[in-house]
């Protein structure tokens, strides 16, 4: 996620200095005009059409692409072409009062349109930076999410995990003391303290991996894919089948984490709203890109839940896929289920390695 928020900044600081140019921008007015009168001389002789419209399509784009100070010498330029190649009488300036009017109207109404376009382009340019800045935010708060949710997973394990662990082996002792001393009473409540010590273990340990399953970090996306397909046919009843891929997928550990979240999602999904009796999973490198799709036979759902301001979670998903640069996919009919698919690029340099 860093890099790809590094690749943003280098790609604004470019287009920054490319409109901080200043010859650049005022070449592109004098190039914009040359252009618009070449085309109408050249339609001039054949259907003599009305001239403005393409002089005023310059104005429009260099506005947008170099800002006020060049459109107003588009504009100038623009009206005094128009004035001496196609007003009669042609090829002269004779600088009377409707040689003057008429360049002035022209240059007023291209001044104003061409405010009109810059307003709209800063409005534009406003509006795709808070953009970015809240990706980026989501992006730093998804880090410190996952990396909150590493750091309790080990602590309930290790620490939480390690004391019951030890509560269980001296209720244990307890309970053969009890045996030795023939107390039934005793032994029958230490042996049920027994049993609950050891849900409570076996529940520390669910919340723990549920917050990060250590396989994700210990053997990578793949195997934690299978790992939580087993487990999610274990605890719903839905037949889960993994086309899964042989070799190791040469991504980062935020690509692995966004991937697998979306295949937890999606999972959730199913069994809380699909009525589906089997999902479909497959994981495969295409084209330079590891693809993740989930297909299930359930209900399906709409177009408009789908699109709907309440599916939050389809809209988390679709965030955490655009933050690393990849593509998210849901497809659905109602009664014939519902299919997500996820694409990202491939770790380069992981890449290059690993071949």
């Amino acid at each position: 996620m860093a890099k790809i928020s590094a690749r943003k900044y280098n790609a604004r600081v470019a287009m920054r200095k490319y409109e901080s140019n200043v010859f650049v921008r005022y070449a592109i007015a004098l190039l914009s005009v040359a252009l618009a009168l070449a085309i109408t001389l050249f339609v001039w002789r054949l259907v003599r059409p009305p001239v403005a419209p393409l002089f005023l399509a310059a104005i429009v784009i260099t506005s947008w692409l170099a800002g006020r100070g060049p459109a107003v010498i588009t504009t100038l330029l623009s009206g005094l072409a128009i004035d001496y190649f196609f007003i009669s009488p042609q090829y002269q300036l004779s600088g009377n009062w409707d040689d003057i009017s008429r360049i002035l109207v022209f240059t007023i109404e291209g001044v104003t349109l061409s405010l009109l376009v810059v307003s709209r382009r800063e409005v534009s340019d406003h509006l795709r930076e808070s953009r970015e800045e809240l990706r980026a935010l989501s992006s730093h708060l998804q880090t410190m999410i996952e990396d909150d949710r590493t750091r309790i997973s080990r602590e309930i394990h290790d620490e939480l995990g390690q004391e019951l662990t030890s509560l269980k082996f001296d209720i244990s002792w307890l309970r053969d003391r009890a045996v030795e001393g023939k107390s039934a009473v005793d032994r029958e409540k230490l042996t049920s303290m027994l049993k609950d010590t050891d849900v409570l273990i076996s529940s520390v340990r669910r919340i723990a991996t549920e917050l990060r399953p250590p396989v994700l970090d210990a053997l990578g996306l793949t195997a934690a894919i299978e790992w939580q397909a087993k487990d999610f046919e274990k605890r719903t009843g839905i037949q889960c089948k993994f086309k899964r891929m042989e070799e190791d997928i040469p991504i980062g550990m935020d690509a692995s984490t966004t991937v697998f979240r979306v295949f937890q999602e999606s999972l959730t999904n199913i069994a809380r709203h699909a009525e589906a009796s089997e999902v479909r999973i497959a994981l495969e490198r295409v084209n330079g890109r590891v693809s993740l799709k989930i297909e299930d036979n359930g209900k399906g759902i709409s177009k408009a839940t789908v699109v709907g301001q309440r599916s939050l979670g389809i809209l988390g998903m679709q965030e955490r896929v655009r933050l690393i640069n990849g593509d998210f996919t849901i497809e659905s009919a109602n009664g014939h289920g519902t299919v997500v698919a996820v694409n990202i690029p491939l770790d380069r340099e992981r890449t290059r390695s690993n071949d």
